[in-house]
C-alpha cells in the first residue's frame, strides 16, 4: 500500500484554514457595510447588496486553470440570475493585493472547456461584464487586518483583547450558518457587537461570582428581574441548561414563577421556555403537567406533529406557558419578534441566537436560586 502524500496528509489543515479565511473575509465585508446585511453560504460564500462572493486562499501562483471550477459555478448561477454581480475573492502569491481584473473571453473558454455543455456567446459577453477577479492579502495579512478593525470597530483595549473577539466572532459566524436555513443567514454589523457584548457579560458573571461570592452575585441579578424593569408585552425566550441530576419538580416551580411574572394579565405573551444539554424531554414535560405548569409545545398531544403556528397562536389561550424544542428554536426566532433571550447556566454559557434583541447569561448553581432570583 503506498504511502499518503503530503498533500492527502496536509488536507484537514487546508481546510479549516480555508475557512478561517473565508470568515476572515466575512468580516471585513461585514466591516466594510456596516448597515448592510451579510448573507453567508446562500447563494455563494457570501452575499453583498447585489455581489455574489466566492472567496478561496492560495499560496500558488495565479492561473485560469485554478479559478476554472468557481468560474464554472458562478457562470451557472449567473444563467439562473443575470442581475447579479459576481466577484472571486482570492490570494495568489503572484498577484498584488488590491488589484481587481476582469476575464478575457479566451480565458473564460478555457474555463468553460471541461463543460459539455454549450454556452451562447450573448450569455458569455453578458457575464464577462457582470464578474471580476479580487485579488486579496494572504492568511496572516488578512487576520492582521481583521484584527486591527475589530480594535477599532469593537472598542477593543489591545491585540490580546481583539484576538479574543475574533475566536468568538468565528464561532458566532459558525453558529450562524450551522443553525440557519440558507436564505436566513444574514449577518450586520450591530450582531457582531451584540455577540461581542454577550460573550462579555458572560465572562463578567463568571469574575464577579468567583470575586464577590455567589450570595451577592444573586442579590445582583435579582435587580435585573424586578417588575419597573419588565416590558409585559415584549416575546421572551428562558433557556435552561439541564442534565440527569437537575431537579425536574424545581424547574416547574420555575416555570409557575414565570408564568405569574411575565403573563399575569389577559393580553400577555406567555413566555417561551427551552432546554438545553442531557435530559429527557418526557419527563420534564409530565413534572410540568403535574406541576399545574401548562403548557403548549405547538404539537397538540405528545407525538403529534410540531407545528409552528399552533406554538405561535395556539387554537386555546389557557396554556399560559409554551415549550420550544432546540430543533426548533431557529425557526421560532424568524416567526416571532423575540426581544429578550434569558440563558440560565450551571457550566457553560449558550451561544445566543442571532436573532434575539437583547441576551442575558445566568450563571446559577442549582435551578432552585432562580425561585429567589425571579
Amino acid at each position: 500500500m503506498s504511502s499518503p502524500s503530503k498533500k492527502e496528509i496536509d488536507g484537514g489543515y487546508h481546510a479549516i484554514k480555508g475557512f478561517a479565511y473565508q470568515f476572515d473575509a466575512s468580516l471585513l465585508h461585514i466591516f466594510d457595510n456596516p448597515s448592510t446585511m451579510v448573507e453567508l453560504e446562500g447563494s455563494q460564500d457570501l452575499s453583498v447588496n447585489n455581489y455574489h462572493i466566492q472567496v478561496k486562499h492560495r499560496s500558488s501562483k495565479f492561473s485560469i486553470s485554478l479559478i476554472a471550477k468557481p468560474i464554472r459555478q458562478m457562470f451557472r448561477q449567473f444563467q439562473r440570475d443575470s442581475s447579479a454581480q459576481y466577484v472571486l475573492h482570492r490570494h495568489f502569491s503572484d498577484q498584488e493585493p488590491g488589484l481587481e481584473r476582469e476575464l478575457a473571453q479566451e480565458e473564460l473558454d478555457r474555463a468553460l472547456s471541461d463543460s459539455t455543455e454549450e454556452f451562447d456567446q450573448s450569455t458569455c459577453s453578458k457575464f464577462l461584464s457582470a464578474f471580476k477577479i479580487s485579488f486579496h492579502e494572504n492568511y496572516q495579512e488578512q487576520f492582521s487586518q481583521v484584527i486591527r478593525l475589530i480594535r477599532e470597530r469593537l472598542n477593543a483595549r489591545d491585540d490580546v483583547e481583539a484576538t479574543y473577539y475574533h475566536v468568538i466572532l468565528h464561532g458566532y459566524l459558525k453558529d450562524v450558518i450551522l443553525t440557519n436555513p440558507i436564505g436566513s443567514r444574514g449577518v450586520a454589523f450591530r450582531k457582531l457587537r451584540a455577540a461581542v457584548s454577550s460573550a462579555r457579560t458572560a465572562i463578567f458573571e463568571s469574575a464577579y461570582v468567583e470575586q464577590c461570592g455567589y450570595e451577592r452575585y444573586l442579590r445582583a441579578v435579582r435587580k435585573r428581574y424586578t417588575l419597573r424593569n419588565v416590558n409585559l408585552a415584549a416575546e421572551r425566550v428562558f433557556c435552561f441548561e439541564c442534565d440527569a441530576a437537575t431537579d425536574l419538580d424545581i424547574l416547574a416551580e420555575v416555570a409557575l414563577t414565570l408564568r405569574a411574572k411575565y403573563c399575569a394579565r389577559p393580553g400577555d405573551p406567555p413566555p417561551y421556555l427551552t432546554f438545553r444539554g442531557e435530559f429527557d424531554m418526557l419527563d420534564i414535560k409530565k413534572s410540568f403537567w403535574d406541576a399545574g405548569a401548562r403548557f403548549n409545545d405547538g404539537t397538540g398531544y405528545h407525538g403529534g406533529i410540531f407545528r409552528m403556528g399552533e406554538l405561535v397562536n395556539p387554537p386555546a389561550s389557557d396554556l399560559p406557558i409554551k415549550i420550544v424544542d432546540g430543533a426548533n428554536l431557529a425557526s421560532l426566532m424568524e416567526a416571532v419578534r423575540i426581544k429578550e433571550f434569558h440563558d440560565f447556566y450551571v457550566s457553560e454559557i449558550f451561544g445566543t441566537p442571532h436573532k434575539a434583541a437583547n441576551a442575558s447569561h445566568v450563571f446559577v448553581r442549582s435551578f432552585e436560586d432562580l425561585l429567589q432570583v425571579l
